[in-house]
């Protein structure tokens, strides 16, 4: 299989399930957000401990199933993927609780920097945030209502990034970078 067909250099192309759409639809705006979350969660991976790394590889996963749903609406495309469930949610929450254990209480508003991985998780949570903006723009311009879930997973994943963060300050012996206000 040619890795390029050509049929896209019109502005338009295909999804999983073989329905034509415009590059700039919402759907594949939605697609390519998570896609370039993934992507940064993957360099992400490559910066962090074996255990830290695991979690992410999970979302990752997670992260393709939503993606996947999102190509397509065929049964016959995607089988038994189930889309993020609660169970996915719950599973975020505990591992921002686990994290929050280990953290003194944040007493400021945090400037993203200090430590090129820190750069690289505060990175990946500002791209979950548009790619959670994305995908309730596409949600919500085609009423797909069993997407509400993978929605609340998408603002909860942009959280657990966040609290990674602060994680990696601790974990790293860098101190967080208080923002001045100027106030």
């Amino acid at each position: 299989m040619k890795i390029y067909t050509k049929q896209g250099d019109g502005g338009f192309t295909r999804l999983a399930d073989g329905k034509g759409l415009s590059k700039s639809d919402f759907r594949l705006e939605a697609i390519g957000d998570l896609d370039e979350l993934n992507s940064h969660l993957g360099l992400l991976v490559c910066k962090v401990d074996a255990e830290l790394a695991a979690k992410l590889q999970a979302i990752q996963s997670s992260l393709f199933v939503l993606g996947a749903h999102v190509a397509s609406d065929s049964k016959e495309v995607l089988g038994n993927m189930e889309l993020i469930s609660l169970h996915d949610i719950v599973a975020l929450e505990n591992n921002i609780d686990a994290l929050d254990a280990q953290l003194a209480p944040m007493r400021f508003f945090i400037l993203p920097g200090g430590h090129e991985t820190i750069a690289f998780a505060q990175i990946a949570r500002t791209v979950c945030r548009r790619a959670e903006r994305s995908l309730i723009r596409w949600v919500q311009a085609t009423e797909h209502t069993e997407y509400e879930i993978a929605m609340a997973y998408m603002n909860r994943l942009s959280d657990y990034l966040f609290m990674v963060c602060r994680f990696l300050h601790h974990s790293l012996g860098i101190p967080e970078i208080p923002w001045n206000s100027g106030k």
